[in-house]
This record gives structure tokens, C-alpha cells and sequence, in this order.
């Protein structure tokens, strides 16, 4: 598949991460008004339904009335997967004015706010029965932060369930921080094998896939 067939937001995706938090703003703010749920079918993107999938499994039982929250939203992927299979209510957060529209208008989220995942959030604790964070930690410049303050706001027994780039796991030293938490007690935690992320994306392929992570808040 030649560049020129996924539109100009394909080119030089891999190295987005590495952009300011601005930037990506900007760059899904273009994206989502454009191309950007037709590029990432294109690109064989299965992580909302794998992630749904998940959830469902992991909260299927619970009694709990508090909604699940979609962070890091986008146009609104996650969140349709989340209520097909009936984990509603479902708040989005995102921070690209253009996504929380889109987001919007799909009609599946009981709201969607404005949310930067590289600050505290305004949330109280315990407020979700689960959290999901797909596709969102590769532009996010204080992953430890990010992920205490998703637990904080968690309820306790609640997952929280995000994804995070094969070839940054390393970078970004997951395994440790993760490996942390758990012996500070904070959560529980499950760890995938690397899985594909955009396996016909010529920048990803199978050189770049993703791990998915669980954290059962204790």
C-alpha cells in the first residue's frame, strides 16, 4: 500500500510520539475531521475491540452504577465497542477539541469532556467502575503520573485497561514502573504479549505492535 493512499496524517505516524502535547492536539484536531476512523480501519486497527473484549470480561459482574470512562477518547472507537457490549454509562475525555465533537455526536457516551492526560484530573476518587486508555500512552510525557492519577480515580476492584507501543515498553521503562506498583501494593497487574496495533501500516507493520495492560486497583 503506497503512502499516498493514507493520507497525509499516515506519514510519519510512528514518530508522532515524540511531539508536543500541542502538537498532537493539532494533528488529531485535523485527523479526526478527515480521515481518521477510514485510516485506521485501512490500517487493520483491531485495539477497541480487543480492549472492549477485555473490559467485558473484567467488570461483567460488577453491581456497581458509576460509569466507565473512555480517556483519551478520539472520535468515539472505544466507546461504541464499550456499549455494544452494554458497559454504560460511558464518559469520553479527550483533548482535541475536534474528537470530543466527534465523539459527541456518535450518541453513545452519557458525556464527553475535555481531558489532558498529562495533567491532574479534575474526577474525584473512586468516580469509574473502569477505566480504558487505548491508543494514548505513546504521546504522553509523564507515564507514571498519568497512571496513579487513572488508579486514583478508579474504584477499588475496578481494572484499569491501556495500551502501550512495543518499540516504547522498553524506552519508557514499563516493565519497571509497572513491576513498582505492584510491590507498593497500588494495583494488580497483567501484562500481554506484544500484539499487532496497525499491522497494514507501512510504518508499523509487524515491526511495531502493542501491549495491553490491566491494573486492578487495590
Amino acid at each position: 500500500m503506497a503512502d499516498d493512499t493514507l493520507g497525509e496524517a499516515g506519514k510519519g505516524l510512528a514518530v508522532q510520539f515524540d511531539a508536543a502535547p500541542a502538537d498532537v492536539a493539532a494533528l488529531y484536531d485535523d485527523w479526526v475531521t478527515t480521515r481518521y476512523d477510514a485510516d485506521l480501519a485501512a490500517w487493520g486497527y483491531r485495539a477497541p475491540d480487543r480492549a472492549a473484549d477485555m473490559m467485558s470480561k473484567l467488570i461483567s459482574t460488577s453491581t456497581s452504577a458509576a460509569p466507565v470512562l473512555d480517556a483519551g477518547c478520539g472520535s468515539g472507537l472505544v466507546g461504541a465497542k464499550l456499549q455494544r457490549r452494554g458497559l454504560v454509562p460511558i464518559i469520553g475525555g479527550d483533548f482535541s477539541a475536534a474528537s470530543v465533537e466527534a465523539a459527541r455526536s456518535r450518541g453513545i457516551y452519557s458525556d464527553v469532556v475535555y481531558l489532558d492526560l498529562n495533567r491532574p484530573l479534575h474526577f474525584a476518587d473512586g468516580a469509574f467502575r473502569a477505566v480504558a486508555s487505548i491508543g494514548v500512552f505513546s504521546y504522553l510525557t509523564d507515564s507514571e503520573a498519568t497512571i496513579r492519577e487513572l488508579l486514583r480515580i478508579v474504584q477499588v476492584g475496578g481494572p484499569v485497561v491501556f495500551t502501550q507501543r512495543t518499540d516504547l515498553w522498553d524506552e519508557r521503562h514499563f516493565a519497571q514502573l509497572l513491576g513498582d506498583l505492584g510491590d507498593e501494593g497500588v494495583c494488580d497487574v497483567t501484562i500481554s504479549p506484544p500484539e499487532p496495533y496497525l499491522p497494514l501500516h507501512p510504518e508499523f507493520g509487524s515491526a511495531i505492535g502493542i501491549r495491553y495492560v490491566t491494573l486492578t486497583r487495590r
